[in-house]
């Protein structure tokens, strides 16, 4: 009898971990010299945190690319924190990466319809960007608002047919007159369950094995990024 006791417990706990969230804060500030983005993930109710940053994000050209550091924290441990060294991301870095996502497109069974209909299992609870630009003359900083306004609803109505929003978003894009300036930031909250995440990699996991050569592939490539 305490067997079967033992078995619904241990059900129960499974369904409850599957059930469980996993909440993604992604947050992001560009001011001046000042730029950031965060990450934080936390999941089984808060058990498992995960705080990834990039403190420094500066674009030095298009000959020599995006100059980044990144950070990543464990918020159990304060003040445990692991930190790279500057990197730079130029055209090279970024024609290799497109290559090998071609490759692991390549040797996915319609990778596309996949990422499509895991993206519809993200709630949105929470979106704020705001944006202040100017470029000193008034009429042409009215443009520039506008055309930023355009972009915004344009970027955010295409990302938001595939995951679900459940909260109204807070959209500024307010113009700064006689200045030169432009200074941007947001917050945006996601949850999905953890028995989606899993369904999908285990999913993703078939669409690779239909390919012939399709492991081996993805294997060659994550493993030497």
């Amino acid at each position: 009898m305490i067997w079967a006791w033992v078995a619904g417990a241990v059900a129960v706990l499974i369904f409850a971990l599957a059930q469980s969230k996993i909440n993604i804060c992604l947050s992001f500030v560009h001011m001046e010299q000042n730029d950031e983005i965060r990450i934080d993930v936390r999941s089984l109710f808060g058990l498992i945190r995960y705080r990834y940053i990039v403190p420094l994000l500066r674009f030095q050209g298009w000959l020599e690319g995006l100059e980044l550091a990144t950070e990543k924290a464990n918020p159990n441990k304060q003040g445990h924190v692991d930190g790279d060294p500057k990197r730079k991301i130029d055209f090279d870095k970024i024609k290799e990466a497109i290559d090998k996502f071609r490759i692991l497109l390549h040797n996915c069974f319609k990778f596309n319809q996949w990422f499509r209909r895991l993206l519809t299992r993200f709630h949105c609870t929470e979106l704020n960007w705001k944006t202040s630009a100017g470029i000193g003359d008034a009429a042409e900083t009215a443009v520039v608002v506008g055309t930023l306004w355009g972009l915004k609803t344009s970027l955010l109505g295409y990302i938001f047919r595939m995951i679900r929003l459940e909260a109204k978003p807070e959209l500024q894009v307010m113009p700064v007159f006689n200045q030169n300036v432009f200074i941007t930031e947001g917050v945006c909250r996601l949850h999905i369950r953890l028995w989606h995440l899993v369904s999908a990699g285990i999913q993703l996991l078939f669409r690779i094995l239909k390919v012939k050569g399709g492991l081996r592939a993805w294997k060659k490539v994550l493993l030497r990024t």
